[in-house]
């Protein structure tokens, strides 16, 4: 039976390789993992029970072996055609049989040992919290650790092939947006924007079942809202490749713009440029937020309170670790994929663009190019 899996077998065993490396650092015998991202991260099991909460998905990442699957039992076929998946056990449907864990991990040997589970910031387990209580329950002798640190590790730095994916991702952003300006006229809803945005971005090639994210001038809510003559569009929008994502930010004026929006745009791409040049590897990142800020009060605007952030990292979630602030405590490593957008505000209007920056050996590398067009309708 062929899979889904976007990724190589080696890949995954690579993944593995580092996962045991680092459960050896941080003191741990397994991880387990269940949030949906670290799940299709470790197995490449694309499941639309990712998307069901009364049927949880669990790998068990030993520190020494293949790993374990607890799946849903509509899922037991497509798993156990993985190969680098060891053991696979399935549940017939809700209730979820939660003693299945304790069971599990008791009869690989896991039941008196040191577990990481997804219990930290930027963490979340894909089952209730109260199974956890009742797992230290049934193994009195298991030690509950948090595995935060090894699973923000692994993501944190991406594969050449994660990069491919994500440049994928980031073309097809702008592509998509490229696509539909033209079809934007002043008074259209936000609705209409939002509806060929999502469009554009599926026909560019996206996946229509996760097309990606948008925020128009910060907000969500697409509702009936026009755009006139003289309004600006913030679109704050990414599209998804394989489960990866870009993240831009582009600035749209409906009619001809003012001095104040001319100014504006430019002083966000100048300040994105700043920012770009300081991220380099080995220094650390929190210094891009005080680059940001002397350029903004410089300019006369306002800077940006800390511990706000202008940037964060992206992947598998639109915004993962790291975070570009003054309290990040991270260095720039080559692997890391950042969304940079830094904010100008002033008493007047609040604009931000942004780009996707890779890490390299030699340097930062941008991902997306084109915020400096000033984009206009008529």
């Amino acid at each position: 039976m062929p899979t889904e899996a976007p990724f190589t077998d080696e890949e995954y065993l690579t993944r593995y390789r580092r996962a045991q490396t680092l459960m050896e650092r941080d003191g741990l015998d397994a991880l387990v993992v269940s949030e949906k991202n670290n799940y299709w991260y470790f197995t490449g099991l694309i499941s639309y029970q990712l998307d069901h909460i009364q049927r949880p998905q669990i790998c068990v990442l030993p520190k020494i072996g293949k790993p374990l699957l607890l799946v849903y039992g509509n899922d037991k076929a497509k798993a156990k055609a993985l190969p680098w998946i060891g053991e696979v056990r399935a549940y017939t449907d809700v209730p979820f049989p939660e003693e299945m864990i304790g069971n599990c991990l008791k009869e690989i040997g896991l039941g008196e040992s040191n577990l990481g589970f997804e219990l930290g910031d930027d963490q979340r387990l894909g089952f209730p919290v109260n199974y956890l209580s009742r797992l230290t329950e049934a193994l009195p002798k298991a030690q509950i650790k948090d595995g935060t640190a090894a699973l923000t590790e692994m993501r944190l730095i991406k594969s050449p092939q994660e990069i491919d994916f994500m440049r994928t991702a980031c073309a097809i952003s702008v592509k998509a947006y490229d696509r539909c300006l033209p079809q934007l006229r002043p008074g259209m809803t936000r609705r209409e924007v939002a509806d060929r945005l999502y469009i554009s971005m599926i026909e560019e090639g996206a996946h229509p079942r996760h097309p990606g994210f948008l925020m128009l001038n910060s907000s969500t809510r697409y509702d009936d809202r026009r755009y006139n003559q003289g309004d600006r569009m913030i679109a704050d929008f990414g599209a998804c490749y394989e489960g990866y994502y870009g993240d831009v930010t582009r600035m749209t004026i409906f009619g001809e713009p003012t001095a104040e929006h001319k100014k504006d745009h430019e002083t966000a791409c100048d300040v994105i440029e700043l920012c770009f040049e300081s991220m380099q590897p080995g220094t650390p990142i929190a210094e891009v937020s005080r680059v940001a800020n002397r350029e903004l009060v410089k300019r006369g605007y306002q800077a940006v309170e800390s511990p706000k952030r202008i940037g964060h990292g992206i992947g598998m979630s639109r915004a993962e670790p790291p975070s570009l602030n003054e309290v990040e405590t991270e260095l720039y490593r080559p692997g890391m994929v950042l969304a940079l957008e830094p904010k100008v505000r002033s008493e007047k209007s609040a604009v931000h663009l942004e780009e996707d920056v890779l890490i390299t050996e030699k340097g930062p590398v941008f991902l997306t190019t084109g915020c400096r067009k000033l984009d206009i309708i008529k």
